[in-house]
């Protein structure tokens, strides 16, 4: 050994350079999963996920809520709630010239009609994220109960010749009320305590992005399509203007922003 030592140094360098080389390489190996990504070197296993998003749809926006756990490495199942605005496709703001400080107004608009969603989801991965600024695409189905909520309209309705000699806040009735004697509209709180609320069906697919390079921390971009089902037609447009409707299909985008964790908590689990 004192030989090897002292004549030939080349040789424990190279043994040296294997041994650092070898277990480099051991050490590589152990990552797997999310690990592999984010490199944090221990595999925790996420159990919970929640988030917020902000919607803008076809007809309209709103907000909402997801609350899941996973099944598997790959599957969240859970909980959501939706609430958003809808506009019927027809409609179109007017204004009377007579009065440009007042409110503009849909001609023939009777209700503003809501929807609250409950819903079930089942989120699972398609494409799972090889690098950190990479993007992880899910499969998202969604279905559950809707209650539309339709708030009438209330409209200044003017009296006497233009100028008006008075004005007075009424709910729309386009059989009485026509552009020549509608000044503008009423500021939105009129007409809350006369809700109605009418149930149905929704079901919906959406194709999630996720895009954060934070591993216990979500961004995502989501695009899809969801389908509501009332019992009545929903009134948006008076009749006399358009049809009412039971089935409103929206193209929705989604941005959510939301959190992943352990059950144990991330401190817990990394010890």
């Amino acid at each position: 050994m004192n030989l090897l030592c002292s004549g030939r140094p080349w040789l424990l360098a190279v043994l040296a350079t294997c041994l650092v080389s070898f277990t480099t390489h051991a050490q590589t190996e152990t990552l797997t999963g999310m690990d592999a990504v984010y490199g944090e070197g221990v595999d925790v296993v996420l159990t919970d996920a929640s988030q917020f998003h902000a919607t803008l749809h076809s007809q309209g926006a709103g907000l909402g809520f997801r609350r899941g756990k996973f099944h598997g490495a790959t599957t969240i199942k859970g909980w959501q709630g939706d609430l958003v605005f809808v506009r019927h496709p027809k409609e179109e703001k007017i204004q009377n010239i007579n009065y440009p400080d007042a409110l503009p107004y849909v001609l023939g608009k009777v209700n503003a009609h809501h929807a609250l969603r409950l819903q079930r989801f089942a989120q699972t991965v398609m494409a799972e994220k090889y690098r950190l600024s990479g993007v992880a695409l899910s499969r998202v189905t969604e279905y559950g109960v809707v209650a539309g909520v339709s708030k009438p309209v209330y409209l200044e309705i003017g009296y006497g010749e233009l100028p008006y000699d008075y004005y007075q806040t009424e709910r729309y009735d386009p059989a009485i009320h026509a552009t020549n004697n509608i000044r503008g509209r009423a500021p939105w709180v009129n007409g809350l305590e006369e809700l109605a609320f009418n149930p149905g069906i929704t079901l919906g697919q959406t194709l999630a992005f996720e895009f954060n390079n934070n591993r216990t921390k979500t961004r995502s971009i989501e695009a899809g399509v969801l389908v509501d089902v009332y019992v009545k037609p929903v009134e948006t447009l008076a009749s006399s203007f358009v049809s009412p409707s039971r089935f409103h299909a929206l193209f929705h985008l989604r941005y959510a922003w939301g959190a992943q964790w352990s059950a144990k908590g991330l401190k817990e689990a990394l010890d």
